[in-house]
């Protein structure tokens, strides 16, 4: 008898703490920005934005390290195969998914990135978003290495 009671206390307890996972939280994640290898041409930041609990808007990426910054998307049009890039105004981050901010898709691109990140190798961003919250976030920033066959065409001309 008591080894049934114990065997139904630990099965609702299980079932219990199984239902009750953690809440997903808002939060930008392994952000990185590529230095334009032309001062007056523009850099890519690229990022993961982690959804939270409710449905929120991407409304700005900023930093004070740089003069101008803006949220672009780059597709391509199945007829033609013409590849092309457009400002967008925000972006949707739904509830507990992951929205990336990559090289061929969504990105950020800043203008007239200063020499303080540049030295130090990390620049300060924030994000802010339709609930009000703001996001502080310190980005890696990186040289074109030329590693990549794009940025080896940007480098080589």
């Amino acid at each position: 008898m008591n080894r049934r009671i114990f065997t139904l206390c630990a099965t609702a307890t299980a079932l219990l703490l199984g239902s009750c996972g953690p809440t997903p939280q808002l939060k930008v994640k392994e952000a990185v920005l590529t230095l334009s290898p032309v001062d007056s041409n523009p850099s890519a930041f690229h990022f993961n934005v982690y959804g939270g609990p409710e449905d929120v808007y991407l409304l700005r990426v900023s930093s004070p390290s740089a003069v101008r910054t803006e949220m672009h998307d780059v597709t391509v049009d199945e007829k033609t195969g013409a590849v092309t890039m457009a400002p967008m105004g925000r972006v949707l981050i739904p509830s507990g998914e992951t929205v990336a901010f990559k090289k061929g898709g969504k990105h950020v691109m800043m203008w007239g990135v200063n020499l303080i990140p540049r030295r130090l190798g990390e620049i300060e961003t924030e994000f802010l978003f339709s609930n009000n919250v703001r996001i502080l976030v310190k980005a890696r920033v990186q040289e074109v290495d030329g590693s990549d066959p794009d940025e080896k065409k940007a480098i080589d001309g």
